[in-house]
């Protein structure tokens, strides 16, 4: 192998792989929900991932050309071609792999899902403050990377006899069997709710019977269940929500 046509078949591979890199990772960057806050996504496509491409398109380079075992530089075009392909097949490969860890939401009929609820609280549990705006929250964990906020509309609340009714709707935006929703008032109360759905549950127009969230501060054994109650059932996710994650 001629050292003289390895480098410029590195530098060369190195280049091209670096060119192709920054539209594919702007698109996946997209993809993922890289923040763009403060110019964060831009600059780790500049300083992390277009180096990791260029170095890594050099190594492939002179592995190309070893491969190739061009001593001659008529061999030249024989190098750089296996190189460059090399160069992109790994970041096509690395690309493909990393969509495949983005959360796709479960659908029905082609619809994404969502989960309906109800969260049914004594009213003695609820003082006057709680009923301001974000003084009860709710948010719906499904998982290390399908953490959101489930929008909660004061003016959906309703008292029933002696019983306060939360509404919400919360989307889901990824096929697990975990799905657990935290419940918050104020600062004082925190439940959960595990549900026993399965990654793609069934549609259903009929609500579930009334079960206990649980104290969210305890866990396996110690855990305690309250007189908070919620129901729920899956229904298509409504066009207002589909960008709410």
């Amino acid at each position: 192998m001629s050292w003289k046509i390895a480098l410029v078949v590195a530098v060369l591979t190195a280049v091209l792989t670096a060119i192709v890199t920054a539209p594919v990772a702007d698109k996946v960057t997209r993809m993922h929900g890289a923040s763009d806050f403060e110019g964060a996504r831009g600059m780790f496509i500049a300083f992390v991932l277009l180096p990791a491409a260029f170095i890594g398109g050099f190594v492939l380079g002179l592995l190309g050309t070893r491969w190739v075992g061009a001593v001659e530089w008529a061999q030249f075009w024989k190098a750089a071609g296996l190189s460059v392909l090399l160069g992109q097949v790994a970041l096509f490969g690395i690309a493909g792999i990393s969509l495949l860890s983005i959360p796709r939401p479960p659908k029905a009929l082609g619809a994404p899902l969502a989960i309906e609820v109800e969260v049914i609280v004594p009213l003695e549990r609820i003082p006057g403050s709680a009923r301001e705006p974000g003084n009860i929250r709710m948010s719906l964990y499904a998982g290390d990377r399908d953490n959101s906020i489930v929008p909660v509309d004061p003016a959906l609340y309703r008292e029933e006899e002696d019983l306060f009714i939360v509404p919400a709707t919360a989307p889901l935006n990824s096929r697990t069997a975990t799905r657990i929703l935290s419940f918050h008032i104020e600062e004082h109360t925190w439940l959960a709710f595990d549900f026993p759905l399965p990654p793609t549950p069934d549609v259903s127009d009929a609500w579930t019977e009334p079960a206990p969230l649980r104290d969210a501060r305890m866990a396996g054994s110690n855990t305690t269940l309250s007189d908070v109650r919620l129901r729920y059932r899956v229904v298509p996710r409504p066009a207002h929500a589909a960008h709410d994650r």
